[in-house]
């Protein structure tokens, strides 16, 4: 059991936070070469892909870890700030991951209705354009939080002993 919870842990954390790293160094960057309409289709796709795919990877390596934590009485015994604080960062995350994903995503793909005047494509325009940058604030805010998660998490990396973990 032990040895399972650790496995889905390590697969679930090491999937959310290489879908963070290839989002914020892969995809943004290249997103900065493409065709706006390009960019918009593909942004869309990605994003809702990446939502799934990071509640998904989260809520297991949480389940996992959260399994570890409390059947582990060292861990229960010295290390209560260790899980407050990764269940927190959890927490954290995926509360993130589902408000760019219900609030700020969606709206920075609204379209114009046809007949629509100028003042309201302009309108609708600066509207995508402040989600836009919301969005990059929160992505880049994801990525510190995960970061400090994954450091949170390995801090007690010395009870690590020859012999396995305690």
């Amino acid at each position: 059991m032990r040895l399972a919870a650790i496995f889905v842990t390590t697969l679930g954390w090491a999937t959310y936070l290489g879908g963070v790293l290839v989002m914020e160094m892969v995809w943004r960057p290249l997103q900065a070469d493409l065709p706006p309409a390009q960019t918009g289709v593909l942004c869309q796709q990605m994003g809702v892909r990446y939502r799934w795919l990071a509640l998904s990877a989260l809520l297991a390596a949480g389940a996992a870890w959260t399994t570890l934590q409390l059947t582990s009485s060292y861990a229960l015994a010295t290390r209560q700030w260790q899980t407050i604080l990764g269940l927190s960062s959890l927490a954290l995350l995926a509360a993130l991951v589902i408000a760019m994903g219900a609030f700020v995503h969606p709206l920075s793909h609204q379209r114009s209705r046809s007949g629509s005047s100028p003042e309201e494509r302009g309108e609708l325009r600066s509207r995508r354009v402040r989600a836009i940058a919301i969005m990059n604030i929160m992505l880049r805010a994801e990525l510190a939080i995960a970061l400090l998660a994954t450091l949170i998490v390995a801090w007690p990396a010395h009870t690590l002993t020859a012999g396995g973990i305690r």
